[in-house]
């Protein structure tokens, strides 16, 4: 279950469009609920948007709302008031005039939705005053929370490490489960943030064996997204690096893991093949007075010879050592970046950030050299 946080604030143009980039990725995962606010403007209305373009059964989209706020159906809202957005499933209507009113009544109907042992985590797009109050419930609730920077507000204020020392939610970030991924790194970095916190993907058994057809493996950060909220000072250079240096890394990875299942299914389909050739083998021997096994031992002999030659072909490659020293080569250029001291001027930030992306396009492009 995905609990949006937000301001109840229309979005600029600009802003808009990335967010419903983002969100279109998020609402692609079919099997999670999302609980709202409900009111349909701002980032709620961007998740109703994202929701129209679906394809098939929509997610479970509930809202939860103060009476006295928002109109349903074909009721015109007068002062103070707001249509729900239409795409709601459910909508919790709680008695009360005034904005967070409807929090705990919010939070009973997560843990309803989820169950003692359901998994829930909360999307942080801005954020207001009445966001900070839900943030603050949701973090002292032991769930995590992921921050979208980027997109100002409350979200902006947990990723830079800009809440006041005095303020509680300061303590809950500190303590709680919270990552922070810049808006500029891509939904596919946020959705990975999401699974994340959520808990690992259980490992499927027997991962070591080749696939026959090749499946991308999914995006995993290079660092836990929640290392931004530990260490604020480091905020600006893992956005950087994310933004910057992530994309070609994963590119390069997954060309060199896709190089080695190759591979490994040649040599497995050769070991195939060559015990296949020891079994007609030992058949023919036994059946002395029959051809058919000699010529099966031929086959499958010349199979095993012929997919030997093709493992010498690919395993340990040029294209898959390429490929491996250039995924190590950005993953040590990511920390060598964190590691550096950091910018005085934003000029510098600058100049860096554009030496990112010459090195970056170096180490897609260059040949690569082994001693």
């Amino acid at each position: 279950m995905i609990a949006l946080f937000s301001s109840g604030e229309p979005l600029t143009t600009e802003l808009g469009a990335e967010v419903l980039l983002l969100l279109r990725r998020v609402v692609a995962d079919r099997d999670a609920v999302f609980i709202t606010a409900g009111a349909d403007v701002g980032v709620v209305h961007l998740l109703g948007v994202a929701l129209e373009g679906v394809d098939g059964k929509l997610p479970p989209f509930v809202a939860v709302a103060p009476s006295g706020r928002v109109v349903t159906g074909e009721e015109k809202p007068t002062d103070g008031e707001l249509p729900l957005n239409p795409n709601h499933d459910v909508a919790v209507l709680v008695p009360g005039k005034n904005w967070g009113e409807e929090t705990p009544a919010l939070f009973r109907t997560v843990d309803a939705i989820t169950g003692k042992r359901g998994r829930s985590v909360a999307l942080l797009i801005g954020g207001d005053e009445r966001a900070r109050a839900q943030v603050v419930v949701h973090l002292a609730g032991n769930r995590p929370l992921v921050a979208v920077a980027g997109t100002g507000g409350l979200a902006d204020e947990i990723a830079r490490g800009t809440l006041s020392e005095d303020d509680d939610l300061a303590v809950l970030v500190r303590s709680g489960k919270v990552s922070a991924v810049h808006l500029d790194e891509g939904p596919e970095r946020v959705v990975a943030a999401l699974e994340q916190t959520l808990g690992a993907t259980p490992v499927a058994p027997l991962t070591i064996l080749p696939r026959l057809r090749y499946r991308p493996r999914d995006v995993v950060p290079i660092i836990d997204p929640g290392f931004v909220v530990e260490y604020p000072l480091l905020a600006d250079a893992i956005h950087e690096a994310n933004r910057v240096i992530a994309p070609a890394f994963h590119e390069v990875d997954e060309t060199a893991h896709r190089e080695r299942n190759h591979a490994r299914l040649l040599i497995v389909l050769a070991i195939a093949s060559g015990f296949a050739a020891i079994s007609f083998g030992a058949l023919q021997a036994w059946l002395a007075d029959q051809a058919w096994p000699g010529a099966l031992v031929a086959v499958s002999a010349a199979l095993a010879a012929a997919l030997v030659a093709l493992t010498r072909r690919y395993e340990a490659s040029e294209d898959d050592l390429s490929a491996a020293h250039r995924a190590e080569a950005l993953r040590a250029l990511y920390f060598d970046h964190l590691a550096a001291p950091l910018p005085v001027s934003d000029a510098e930030r600058e100049a860096r950030v554009q030496a990112l992306v010459d090195a970056v396009a170096r180490h897609r492009h260059e040949p690569v050299t082994t001693s």
